[in-house]
């Protein structure tokens, strides 16, 4: 084989992967997305925390969303302090959802 089908048979087979800046900024707009749900949510409890409302629903979706951040981080990068974090907000995110099912009920 020479240079021109190598290509053409590595481009056949990668035409519906994305390349390393197309990873790079797939990955990054779930991390600009993620800080927008945490702003959101934060607003969202200080405006019912005005009111004199529960706001355990937007914890529970903080906590879930950073227990699944910590725990796929430990599981790729191995480090316990991803671990013990990941432990934690996801007690954090059990806890805030079994209130909100408790004080809605």
């Amino acid at each position: 084989m020479d240079k021109k089908e190598i290509l053409a048979k590595n481009k056949k087979q990668n035409r519906n992967s994305l390349d390393e800046r197309e990873q790079k900024i797939y990955n990054t707009s779930f991390g600009i997305g993620a800080v927008i749900v945490g702003v959101l949510c934060v607003i969202f409890s200080i405006y019912r925390l005005c009111h004199h409302q529960m706001f355990y629903e937007f914890a529970a979706i903080i906590t879930a969303y950073l227990c699944t951040t910590f725990l796929y981080q430990y599981k790729n990068i191995r480090k316990n302090s991803y671990l013990v974090s990941g432990i934690f907000t996801g007690i954090a995110a059990l806890l805030t959802a079994v209130l909100f099912f408790m004080v809605n009920a």
